[in-house]
């Protein structure tokens, strides 16, 4: 992967992050395909507009230390990030989980097509857990 697409995937991942501290959806719809699919430790695999609508509106609170952006160079279009993610679920306590986010991407680089979410969910599962029990 040349320096210029490389630096077009940073900046897709930047912008992906960035969107998830403003909460700002449609931000974060916008760096994925039409048909992008989430999948994560504790929803399994959805769409990303159903993943990433429940994520909203769940937890407030959120922000995102990006640690390092991964190209790979065997995969080109395969990227990956290491974030500490913070967020507080409903009318919980703020819990930071570190973690990886794994992104395919598309034929020209300018998308996400897939993320595959990677983290301990022991810390943050009761969070959730409570959360689905009560229908939210």
């Amino acid at each position: 992967m040349n320096a210029d697409r490389v630096a077009m995937v940073e900046e897709l991942c930047r912008s992906y992050v960035a969107a998830m501290q403003s909460s700002d959806l449609e931000a974060l719809l916008a760096n994925f395909t039409n048909c992008a699919t989430a999948t994560s430790p504790i929803s399994g695999k959805q769409s990303v507009r159903d993943f990433y609508s429940y994520v909203m509106r769940v937890t407030s609170g959120r922000s995102m230390e990006l640690k390092t952006v991964f190209v790979c160079a065997s995969e080109p279009l395969r990227v990956a990030i290491h974030i500490a993610y913070t967020r507080t679920v409903g009318d919980g306590k703020p819990a930071t989980v570190e973690g990886v986010d794994i992104f395919e991407l598309t034929e020209d680089s300018n998308k996400f097509a897939k993320v595959t979410i990677i983290y301990d969910t022991a810390p943050v599962r009761s969070d959730f857990n409570e959360r689905m029990n009560s229908g939210n």
